[in-house]
């Protein structure tokens, strides 16, 4: 009789410690981090459109982040707002400005502080240039990593991508040749698409921003990055923005007809919160409130978890609801009715308050678990079961 070989057993562990040895030979990521983390962006409802959370949210410590607009739609000021929290986390700061419009007295307006060494503030446009530059650096930092050494935490600012010029763009221009560059958004593309992966692996955020333009090609006429598709398939979260006037009643014969401009933000790419848009103020006197937006969800709905909403308050049998209507908030911690713009102080929106809001407010941005997706999906078939019953129990005469 003849005898049958045992086959030997490849574990599930040893595939695991094989992918492990051979992802430290080759430099692949192997996602092990239960926890992402973030940068506050100082607007409660930009957190939330970035990332679900106002209180612990703002843009990714580890992936591309683009905010994009016409010009004054407060790009820049969403960048400084971010790098300035990035440093106060003890982060080392790359700014790369390719306007030649940001110098260490604007850093410094913003709360920046420009005289240590975890900040650099470099400026070129050459998107060749600025291509050797930063795969060079990062380089220079996988090097250090693999060599056991402990890499500091690096955010890098990218103002804007809109300013890249190509080298092809610089000679045709010394040639006096007057035609378009078809290889700038190449030029763009390579750029993200050789630093993207060294990113990933040490962990580097990119925050950049972009210009937009119109396209009228289609029968809509829609808003589109520029330099081409290059950055928008490597960034994991594209907001756009837009703005109006901010007119508070302050303006003076000198002023532009406002105070300052109302942004709408709308999240275009968004892997971690759904799609949405929200709107908050930049004052050019005071700055930007961080507390505006939240009122949105400050229903009566929410009043017994929130505390705050619009209408009138009532009171039965010991327990306070609101009627809604009316142009006053009643606020149940102060037990004062006030008119919404006395609302946005941190007398108001207390951290008590603030808590309150988070989960309320993270549910809102929170896509749907595969649970939630299924329940529903289940439910939907049990509804047409039960019409379909329905239907056919009808005799066929009461049709007609």
């Amino acid at each position: 009789m003849a005898k049958t070989s045992k086959k030997k057993s490849f574990s599930i562990s040893q595939m695991s410690q094989l992918i492990d040895k051979i992802s430290d030979e080759t430099k692949i990521i192997i996602e092990d981090s239960a926890e992402q983390g973030y940068i506050n962006t100082d607007i409660y409802i930009m957190n939330a459109l970035l990332s679900k959370s106002i209180l612990s949210g703002g843009v990714c410590d580890d992936r591309i982040t683009i905010f994009a607009g016409p010009p004054n739609t407060g790009k820049s000021y969403l960048v400084y707002n971010i790098a300035r929290n990035a440093q106060k986390a003890g982060k080392f700061i790359l700014f790369i400005d390719t306007e030649h419009s940001v110098s260490r007295q604007v850093l410094q307006g913003f709360g920046l502080n420009t005289g240590v060494d975890n900040l650099k503030l470099i400026s070129s446009n050459k998107v060749e240039d600025l291509k050797i530059f930063l795969t060079k650096f990062l380089d220079g930092l996988k090097t250090a990593k693999d060599d056991g050494a402990e890499i500091p935490e690096v955010v890098i600012f990218l103002d804007s991508i809109g300013q890249l010029a190509s080298e092809k763009e610089k000679q045709d221009a010394l040639d006096g040749k007057n035609k378009q560059d078809m290889t700038r958004a190449k030029s763009i593309k390579q750029l993200f698409r050789v630093i993207n992966a060294d990113l990933g692996y040490l962990g580097i955020p990119m925050i950049a921003t972009n210009h937009t333009y119109e396209d009228t090609t289609s029968f809509f006429p829609t808003q589109i990055m520029s330099g081409g598709k290059g950055a928008e398939y490597s960034a994991s979260t594209i907001v756009f923005l837009s703005t109006a006037k901010l007119k508070t009643g302050r303006e003076d014969e000198m002023d532009l007809n406002s105070s300052g401009v109302i942004v709408t933000a709308q999240s275009r790419k968004n892997r971690i919160a759904k799609p949405k848009k929200v709107k908050f103020e930049i004052d050019h006197e005071f700055g930007t409130n961080k507390f505006k937006g939240l009122e949105y969800f400050c229903t009566p709905e929410n009043f017994k978890k929130v505390g705050i909403a619009k209408g009138k308050k009532e009171e039965k049998d010991g327990e306070i609801s609101i009627n809604p209507g009316g142009t006053r908030w009643y606020v149940r911690h102060l037990d004062k009715a006030m008119f919404e713009k006395q609302l946005y102080t941190p007398e108001v929106f207390t951290q008590e308050v603030l808590e309150a809001l988070e989960p309320i407010i993270y549910k809102y941005f929170d896509y749907s678990s595969f649970e939630e997706q299924q329940t529903y999906v289940d439910k939907m078939e049990n509804d047409e079961e039960i019409m379909d019953k329905d239907f056919d129990e009808i005799d066929d005469t009461e049709l007609f």
